[in-house]
């Protein structure tokens, strides 16, 4: 990579919501980056703050109940969270798309497809309603919309729910986005249609060098589309660095654990009447971000635990020989790597 400044710089961003029970830090202190052309994961079980990041990027939280208690969100070295809305406005969907995960809310019932594409084009460039719509027709083939004058004259609830997805990131695209958001995109849909979203992503991403950050919890995702990872647990990046890597050799319990619980294929298909296996799952429960707990918050968790664990702070520092090195947040992992190194 590069010594050229990131496209999107995310530097200590920690994101509360106001509850009944108090504060809940959603995000805490989290720090990435993305570079021009390049893909990165954000992966985690589900509340580990993920989405919430991706909103944030684009200030798309609702406040209240949410807040941006503090840091910086670079983009082109301009900081969004102190940037005026109207300047958010013209960035969020034009210079950074985003893929939202449910295209049924995020597509208007009453309103056409095509209807929806042509304000999208009109929203990003000065054309006129036809040429709008001729865009829109191109978009949807780059997309692989079959019949797209059909699917233009379509509301959302007629087309299935790889096309609508399809229909949300032709929109995204609409205003020749540098860094598109994908916030699980492939969620809810069937096997074959993830792979063809995936396929789809990949092709766009090459043929367009955009950037791509995708919230997933399905790491297989991950390890084929993003170029770099970070994990994130109870609002913190646990582990981070070049995806390959990271999901070969996973240094942090947590990364370990995830990885753990995907379902190993069957050497042959279930009899009938007989039990399937018995899926791996992370034992316990995530943490109350209301009320962490001391030290490290996977510890109640973790199979490695420590004592100290429980009590000291856990920093995110670099292990690994240099030209190949991760950050992790975990004192067992920093000092089995510190022992491991040669003297």
């Amino acid at each position: 990579m590069s010594g050229a400044a990131p496209l999107l710089s995310v530097r200590e961003l920690t994101v509360t919501f106001a509850t009944e029970g108090g504060l809940l830090r959603a995000v805490d202190r989290v720090s990435f980056d993305v570079h021009e052309g390049r893909s990165l994961g954000l992966v985690g079980e589900s509340g580990a703050g993920k989405s919430v990041t991706a909103h944030a990027i684009l200030r798309l939280l609702p406040t209240p109940p949410a807040r941006i208690e503090g840091g910086q969100i670079l983009y082109r070295d301009r900081d969004l969270v102190r940037l005026p809305d109207g300047e958010v406005r013209k960035l969020r969907g034009g210079a950074i798309g985003m893929v939202f995960q449910e295209p049924m809310t995020s597509l208007n019932p009453v309103y056409t497809v095509g209807a929806q594409l042509v304000e999208a084009v009109r929203l990003h460039h000065s054309v006129t309603r036809s040429a709008a719509r001729a865009r829109a027709r191109e978009l949807l083939l780059r997309v692989a919309v079959d019949r797209p004058d059909d699917r233009m004259d379509a509301y959302p609830h007629e087309l299935s729910g790889g096309l609508r997805q399809r229909v949300l990131i032709a929109m995204a695209l609409s205003g020749s986005p540098a860094l598109l958001i994908a916030d699980e995109p492939t969620t809810a849909l069937d096997m074959v249609t993830q792979s063809e979203l995936l396929a789809l992503l990949a092709d766009l991403r090459e043929a367009t060098g955009m950037s791509l950050l995708l919230v997933a919890h399905d790491l297989p995702l991950v390890a084929s589309l993003c170029d770099d990872v970070v994990v994130l647990y109870a609002g913190q990046v646990v582990e981070q660095g070049p995806a390959a890597q990271v999901l070969a050799e996973p240094k942090h319990p947590y990364t370990r654990a995830l990885l753990a619980c995907l379902p190993a294929p069957l050497a042959e298909p279930r009899k009938r009447g007989r039990p399937g296996p018995v899926l791996p799952v992370i034992e316990g429960e995530a943490p109350d971000m209301v009320h962490p707990p001391n030290g490290c918050v996977f510890a109640p968790r973790c199979a490695d635990v420590e004592t100290a664990c429980r009590t000291e702070e856990q920093l995110l520092l670099p292990l690994g020989p240099l030209g190949a090195r991760t950050l992790v947040r975990c004192r067992v992992a920093q000092r089995n790597d510190a022992a491991e190194a040669p003297p």
